[in-house]
């Protein structure tokens, strides 16, 4: 495989995203403004690392 096929290639999914949304499965009822605010935190996260990737 070429630099830029793996360059394109897409990145294996992370084990923490679907253990991430299993646990969102088990929540009841709506996140108060903490659960909000970590939800947030977590996507700019997840943006941040996606941004880095692609910067490569």
């Amino acid at each position: 495989m070429s630099e830029e096929q793996v360059r394109r290639a897409p990145a294996p999914p992370d084990v923490h995203d679907e253990e991430r949304l299993a646990a969102l499965d088990d929540l009841s009822g709506e996140p108060g403004p903490e659960g909000f605010a970590a939800a947030v935190d977590e996507i700019v996260s997840v943006h941040t690392d996606l941004l880095a990737r692609l910067a490569q």
